[in-house]
């Protein structure tokens, strides 16, 4: 729902038990998300939650603050915003992380160690959806009641964010049953109503959603382990998308 961005680990983050999502910047950066906690059944934007399966709705007064509060890119310098729609159609709710996993080898004396915080949802940054509809009628008139369906059919990278090496990007994604840049299946469509102004055009656009875990990673010694640093896992969810709309 964002621009692509180059990721960003705090140390402050490392003893957190916060959640994470993504921003709308020049850079791909991890936020705390708000409230500290991590309710069922909330996708997370920009670190605020919204809940799945609802529609919020934009107006003249709360333009530019929903665009700043969920860190939304705006299709074009002028478009205006109307809904934000997180639709869920997951058989099952977020998976939660074991406590404490082992090393990628449990044999070995030496290794890795994987230790797995709390899992969130989270919207995606790179677009795998979009539609149109240009409203003929005169700039007096509205084409009233449009409906534009969003069809979302992409495969979609898992992908570990993390400034620690590519061998210990692929640990942590074999720690989750996953090989680094392996590909799910994204399909989902989600319907969006709208008014469209004669001589403008309805967008809807739509971004996957992730399953985002924060582990801290050890390298393992005979007497202690080494923190090395955090690092994110991100598993697209299968059928599950997020979609503002807008019209320009």
């Amino acid at each position: 729902m964002r621009k692509k961005l180059s990721f960003v680990l705090a140390s402050v983050l490392v003893a957190s038990l916060s959640f994470y999502s993504f921003a709308s910047a020049s850079e791909k950066e991890v936020l705390p998300a708000s409230g500290g906690n991590n309710p069922d059944g909330y996708v997370y934007l920009n670190g605020a939650p919204i809940k799945e399966n609802t529609v919020i709705y934009a107006n003249e007064e709360n333009q530019e603050e929903l665009v700043e509060k969920y860190g939304l890119e705006k299709p074009s310098p002028d478009a205006k915003l109307v809904s934000i729609q997180i639709v869920n159609n997951e058989d099952d709710s977020i998976e939660l992380p074991k406590e404490e996993s082992k090393s990628i080898n449990p044999q070995a004396i030496f290794g890795y160690r994987i230790v797995k915080g709390p899992t969130q949802s989270i919207d995606g940054w790179t677009e795998i959806a979009r539609a149109k509809y240009f409203c003929n009628k005169p700039s007096t008139q509205q084409c009233k009641g449009i409906e534009i369906t969003v069809s979302a059919n992409e495969s979609v990278s898992v992908e570990v964010q993390t400034s620690l090496s590519i061998g210990v990007q692929e640990v942590v994604a074999a720690e989750f049953g996953y090989s680094l840049g392996q590909s799910i299946g994204v399909s989902t469509s989600v319907m969006v109503p709208m008014d469209i102004q004669g001589g403008k055009t309805g967008i809807a656009v739509g971004y996957p959603i992730y399953n985002s875990t924060f582990c801290e990673v050890y390298e393992k010694g005979i007497l202690n382990d080494k923190y090395l640093g955090g690092a994110t896992f991100l598993k697209p969810k299968p059928s599950s998308i997020a979609v503002t709309s807008w019209t320009t």
